[in-house]
């Protein structure tokens, strides 16, 4: 209820969304298949085209891909302030549970995902691979992306999928509302097949069967295909965008727009016609927005409509994010609107990470936005960034507060360490419904002294970062999809918490295997950092802090008899304040819970005061 009654009070700020001249096409498409995991067993042998690496990830601008170089080298061991500052009250690093191999194929590039349900039930999916486990690690199923037009019992609503031979650049999501998967993934580059398959499991179970899918790669015509695919869901409709190139040009040249697909979810789940919004013509001073973000809600069935990110990720050095809006579910008349953000810090184009293997490095790609969630009237997101201080591939993460009042603003860190370059990050939320400022960020690692791996670090509701946590290091440097020395890494890495357990997360990302070839590794992670605030738990104990003596964690239960804002102080024995909590509250029972365990022995007084006007005091020891 609480959660509720907050949304209710940010929709009601001010709208300073500004129009253009986006277009909005409706249409649908019919059921293309049902694919049945089970039934492969009986599918005739063949041979089926993998999706090889291209020389270069799209994107890229090569002149400026050099700049980033060669600022890299000119400030290479110049030292960088540690993300993690090593303060009594820094985050509490993550723990490792679990972790085993995910979906992997030799000879095309680690693009990982993962989503995993409420039933022990893990999807992992590589550029061209499905693996199903169960959540120890045991593989229950696995198969191709092209296998999805396969219907051995012939079967099919319609006319079938069609053969897919380029499949690539997959994406699955765990709607849990719904208790469903979801799997997008592209097929063709190229403008004579460019397609977009949209698969719905028809139950919790992955191995049950999904309703398959297709949108039209090249809706407007011409010699356009389709390429990287994001998504989001709201608890209603599905959220994919896209980026629309011209057949046989680079991306400088070849960029023509990015586009948003919105289909309403009971419409695959059901196994109807999917019915869509297509917002295309999405521009700022007449030039196409390049490369578009949705923006995923932290609690479901979430808000209606969706934000979504975009910057200039080609430049060298730029500050400008575009914050879209898309206002309503698809059966409710939705909008698009957009305004322009500026961040407190700058982010660029990432130099290649340096792998230790001499003279081997991996590529970067660009500074696009590639994660981000929405709660509590903020979005989180995150991009790879160049750091201008050491000259390394970092992590940039942003934290937009109000987005929907009329001047939003973006507070940033440069996440950057001195001996690890870091890229692809993703992120997720790791907070209570009230403060929600945590968040566990995840991304790809490497350098000249450390071989390419995956790692997390833990983002707590004080705005600290926790050490870095390696959940799964390299074994070998990766040369395993190009004959040169700028490998391709993968273009993505995932992270979800888990809907049983909100303490736990599951992430996936790729390291170097020691044969010198690219793995996928998932692990689960726990985090040991209680939400740190104030809540509005219904308390039944005494009005006194308890337990006292305090061990960890100090509770500070008072009452508040209308809205106002509320502050909770924490001071030492000497007076001297230790730290202090903002927050406004509606009427009725609250607590604050704080963690003192980076407190040191002795004696600590704290305070309580709603609008201004103290209304508890008290004090408790610290063993």
């Amino acid at each position: 209820m609480r959660l509720l009654k907050l949304l209710i009070l940010f929709f009601c700020l001010p709208d300073a969304f500004a129009q253009n001249g986006v277009q909005l096409t409706q249409g649908s498409v019919p059921l293309s298949n049902v694919f049945e995991p089970d039934s492969l067993h009986r599918f005739q042998s063949g041979i089926f085209t993998i999706a090889k690496a291209m020389p270069a990830p799209v994107g890229i601008d090569p002149k400026i891909k050099q700049q980033a170089e060669a600022l890299r080298r000119q400030l290479i061991g110049n030292p960088y302030p540690s993300t993690h500052n090593g303060s009594k009250r820094a985050a509490n690093q993550p723990q490792i549970i679990t972790g085993f191999s995910g979906a992997h194929i030799a000879g095309t590039p680690n693009d990982n995902n993962l989503a995993v349900n409420n039933d022990s039930m893990v999807i992992s999916v590589w550029n061209t691979y499905i693996r199903v486990y169960n959540t120890s690690g045991v593989l229950l199923k696995n198969w191709g992306l092209e296998f999805f037009p396969v219907d051995p019992k012939a079967t099919k609503p319609g006319n079938g999928v069609g053969t897919l031979n380029r499949s690539y650049d997959p994406k699955v999501v765990f709607d849990p509302k719904s208790n469903r998967f979801i799997i997008v993934f592209l097929e063709g580059s190229e403008s004579s097949d460019t397609r977009i398959i949209v698969s719905f499991s028809k139950t919790s179970n992955p191995l049950d069967g999904w309703n398959v899918y297709q949108l039209n790669g090249n809706p407007f015509g011409g010699t356009l295909w389709t390429d990287y695919p994001m998504i989001a869901i709201n608890g209603e409709d599905l959220f994919v965008t896209v980026n629309i190139l011209k057949d046989n040009t680079d991306w400088k040249d070849g960029f023509t727009q990015s586009v948003i697909w919105q289909v309403p979810k009971i419409d695959g789940y059901s196994g109807d016609t999917l019915r869509y919004n297509l917002w295309s013509n999405i521009k700022h001073n007449n030039k196409s927005i390049w490369s578009i973000c949705p923006v995923q809600e932290a609690y479901q069935p979430g808000d209606p409509g969706m934000y979504f990110l975009s910057v200039r990720p080609g430049d060298i050095s730029n500050d400008t994010v575009f914050l879209h809006r898309i206002s309503a579910n698809y059966g409710n008349n939705p909008s698009y609107s957009y305004k322009i953000l500026k961040a407190d810090k700058k982010y660029g184009m990432p130099p290649s990470a340096d792998q230790k293997q001499a003279g081997f490095k991996l590529q970067t790609n660009d500074a696009r936005v590639l994660g981000a969630f929405y709660v509590n009237n903020k979005i989180q997101y995150v991009q790879t960034s160049n750091n201008s201080v050491n000259g390394r591939s970092s992590v940039f993460h942003g934290v937009i507060q109000f987005p929907a009042s009329a001047n939003p603003t973006i507070t940033a860190n440069i996440i950057s360490y001195d001996s690890l370059d870091i890229a692809y990050p993703t992120i997720v939320h790791a907070g209570n419904n009230v403060f929600g400022r945590q968040s566990i960020i995840t991304f790809s690692h490497s350098s000249e002294y450390t071989l390419p791996g995956t790692s997390v670090v833990y983002f707590d509701n004080n705005g600290e970062y926790s050490k870095l946590l390696m959940t799964k290091p390299g074994e070998g440097y990766i040369n395993s999809f190009i004959p040169d020395t700028s490998e391709r890494w993968g273009d993505y890495t995932a992270i979800q918490r888990s809907y049983v357990d909100y303490n736990e997360f599951w992430v996936i990302g790729s390291y170097g295997k020691s044969n010198n070839t690219a793995g996928t590794w998932i692990s689960k992670i726990r985090i040991n950092d209680p939400s740190v605030g104030i809540d509005n738990t219904t308390i039944s104990q005494s009005p006194d802090a308890y337990p006292n003596p305090v061990i960890d964690f100090i509770h500070i239960p008072f009452q508040t008899e209308s809205t106002n804002e509320v502050t909770v102080c924490i001071y030492d024995a000497t007076g001297k304040l230790v730290e202090s909590f903002v927050q406004t509250l509606e009427e009725g029972k609250q607590k604050a819970i704080i963690n003192t365990s980076g407190y040191t022995q002795g004696i600590y007084h704290y305070t309580v005061t709603v609008g201004g006007n103290q209304i508890s005091n008290g004090s408790f020891s610290k063993q």
